[in-house]
């Protein structure tokens, strides 16, 4: 019975694995359409999240099934808690990607990367994504390596998300404040900027799980 248990404890993780694979591709996509104005990544993007949430649905139910199969270890009910908590925050780093990809296609034929404050947004952008990229992988190897130190590593970078995130903020204010006719366009980029910023806590928060499954703690 327990040799089964552990199976399906595998297969959790290789669905963990699986999972964290997709929503890296989507945030790769949402940079490259950002980057590029590549209007067929978007539609990717938002293709693919359903899929996303196709397998976060998957993965719930292998969680609960691997909960009522048999009373579960200390250390294995934390590992399958940790992996119902971080579906959910992998799933809305999908629906962020998605938000992003619809974002772009709603901001027209790529003129506004093409001005002086088009070019100073996507290098900061560009700067955030490749945080939060970074922040993502780790958090998923970190789950997979059982390493507490790299878990907390992703925590502790996800105060480099916020300050890029802040920084630009202030200057898209400071921006609309002297140059009303780019206010929309302005806006537009300080949501993508927002929705980056949220799918670092999001990474942030499945470090915690990580850490969670572990030791116990929070």
């Amino acid at each position: 019975m327990r040799e089964r248990y552990e199976e399906e404890l595998k297969k959790l993780n290789a669905s963990i694995i699986s999972m964290g694979k997709m929503i890296e591709i989507a945030i790769e996509g949402s940079v490259l359409a950002l980057m590029e104005w590549d209007l067929a990544s978007c539609d990717e993007i938002i293709k693919n999240d359903d899929a996303i949430d196709e397998m976060e649905k998957e993965i719930e139910q292998l969680c609960v099934r691997l909960l009522l199969q048999q009373q579960p270890m200390a250390s294995d009910l934390r590992m399958v808690t940790a992996a119902l908590k971080m579906v959910t925050d992998m799933e809305r780093i999908g629906d962020h990607a998605g938000d992003i990809a619809d974002l772009i296609k709603q901001m027209g034929n790529g003129k506004a990367i093409a001005n002086s404050m088009g070019k100073y947004a996507n290098a900061k952008l560009e700067q955030m994504c490749s945080e939060i990229q970074k922040m993502l992988y780790n958090s998923i190897s970190a789950y997979i390596d059982r390493d507490v130190s790299k878990a907390k590593d992703v925590i502790a970078n996800d105060d480099i998300v916020d300050e890029l995130y802040f920084k630009l903020k202030r200057e898209f204010v400071r921006q609309i404040q002297i140059k009303i006719e780019n206010g929309e366009e302005i806006a537009d980029f300080l949501l993508i900027a927002k929705y980056f910023e949220r799918i670092g806590d999001h990474a942030t928060n499945i470090a915690e799980w990580v850490i969670y499954s572990i030791t116990g703690l929070r």
